[in-house]
């Protein structure tokens, strides 16, 4: 039986600020609950690719990413539950510091709305390189910040030497409430690389990190001081009826979609997958690396990745680039987001300034040379002029802009609830292209659009 009582087990991992040590933290615990037995479900805060795949190297099981930004806080709880179904314990990885939103004065989007809102523990991450005593000042401020926040403790990152753990935890303890749950120490080795995006991809990673970073977790975190957290297994969802998310829907017409994944594509959320699958979606994957043919499918998804990266070797692939070609010129419906723009225009430029010939659907050009980071949530308006009236959100995080552009904007863009002096998104035939990565999941009505064009496609051939 369900205790309806309790909540979907788990805890937030938050950190004082970005690369404090939050995703080796998360990962190492992830792995280190698998192999003691537990069903753990790994989740992230925020608009990330990146540290989900490690994730579900970690624990082999999918990540969700969780944010307030992009969907309402009835959608997030409802995701949650979905994904903790049949679930023992939850293991949250945070965005950037504690606070840290689509707001400066809001909650909004930040690893603390979200523990209010799934009312999960918080374990609190410091880099106590070069602290001592101010260790307690940081902590005491964090703890302070919002009295709704509940902690399990802090955890020292970095930490050189016993004296300094005992100098720190003596600190700690006696100007905070906190406990000073570990303290891990420096160690380069157990560092995973970065490049311009974050971490390097989990598929790129090699499984011996996550052994090692359960080792490290396992060494210096006294799990028995988790106890009352990890005690809790088999608990949350095993009775409710799913999902949470989104209604069932009568006379669902199957579809089937191509979606690329490699190493150059690799950027999207499994929300978005699921809800492909709910609406009566068959996914097919195919590698523009490596396959040189496009597969049988009725539309074809190119999410975000680092075609930039490996450009060359998608130039190289012709086949696939002139099946694409074909497949937009027979107004086949095609759907792009970021490294899949770049990948369906004319060129992409390497940062050494190499030009690398890409599908042509579009008549504009991509430079990674000279790269400038846009960073930022985006809301999508819908151009007056066609009958799209699908107004989109998601998000922009790349390096890459266009080089030379001819095509038209059919959506005005602005950041999350500021002016749309911006533009993005672009439609040749049924192919559409965006900077912006959608999130899919709680608009279906997106879906449903591009779904009525597969359905007139079909009818045309009849």
């Amino acid at each position: 039986m369900q205790n309806k009582s309790k909540s979907p087990p788990g805890l937030i991992i938050a950190g004082t600020h970005s690369s404090v040590g939050k995703s080796s933290l998360a990962i190492g615990l992830m792995h280190l609950l698998k192999r003691k037995g537990y069903k753990v479900q790994p989740f992230k805060v925020g608009p990330d690719y990146i540290d989900p795949g490690h994730h579900f190297r970690a624990c082999g099981t999918p990540s969700y990413n969780l944010d307030t930004a992009m969907t309402t806080p009835r959608y997030t709880k409802a995701l949650y539950t979905d994904a903790m179904y049949k679930k023992d314990f939850a293991v949250v990885e945070g965005v950037m510091g504690l606070f840290d939103g689509a707001s400066p004065k809001l909650d909004k989007g930040s690893t603390a709305q979200i523990a209010k809102l799934l009312d999960l523990p918080i374990i609190l991450v410091f880099d106590a390189r070069s602290l001592a005593r101010s260790a307690a000042a940081l902590v005491k401020g964090y703890l302070s910040m919002d009295k709704k926040l509940r902690f399990l403790g802090v955890i020292a990152n970095n930490v050189n030497s016993l004296k300094h753990e005992k100098y720190l935890k003596d600190a700690i303890e006696h100007y905070t409430s906190a406990k000073l749950l570990a303290c891990l120490p420096y160690k380069p080795d157990l560092k995973i690389p970065s490049r311009h995006l974050g971490l390097i991809q989990g598929i790129e990673e090699k499984d011996n990190i996550y052994k090692n970073w359960a080792d490290q977790i396992e060494t210096h975190l006294d799990l028995g001081k988790l106890k009352k957290v990890l005690s809790i297994k088999n608990s949350s969802t095993a009775s409710i009826k799913m999902p949470l998310r989104w209604k069932s829907s009568k006379n669902q017409k199957r579809f089937t979609v191509g979606i690329a994944k490699d190493k150059a594509f690799q950027f999207f959320y499994q929300d978005t997958l699921e809800l492909f699958e709910h609406h009566g979606g068959k996914i097919i994957y195919f590698s523009p690396l490596k396959d040189k043919n496009l597969p049988d499918a009725d539309w074809l998804y190119f999410p975000g990745g680092y075609p930039e990266l490996n450009a060359k070797a998608l130039s190289k692939n012709q086949s696939m680039l002139k099946d694409i070609k074909m497949w937009n010129r027979s107004n086949k419906l095609i759907v792009a987001e970021c490294g899949g723009l770049m990948y369906l225009g004319k060129s992409i430029k390497d940062e050494e300034g190499n030009s690398h010939k890409m599908a042509g659907v579009y008549n504009f050009s991509t430079t990674i040379k000279n790269k400038k980071l846009t960073l930022s949530y985006r809301e999508l308006k819908a151009s007056k002029s066609i009958e799209l009236a699908k107004n989109l959100k998601g998000h922009e995080f790349h390096y890459s802009d266009f080089d030379k552009n001819l095509e038209k904007p059919l959506w005005k863009e602005g950041n999350t609830g500021k002016s749309f002096n911006k533009a993005d998104g672009f439609r040749n035939l049924n192919s559409f292209a965006f900077y912006t990565h959608i999130y899919w999941g709680e608009n279906q009505a997106w879906l449903k659009f591009l779904l009525k064009i597969i359905e007139q496609q079909k009818l045309m051939k009849k």
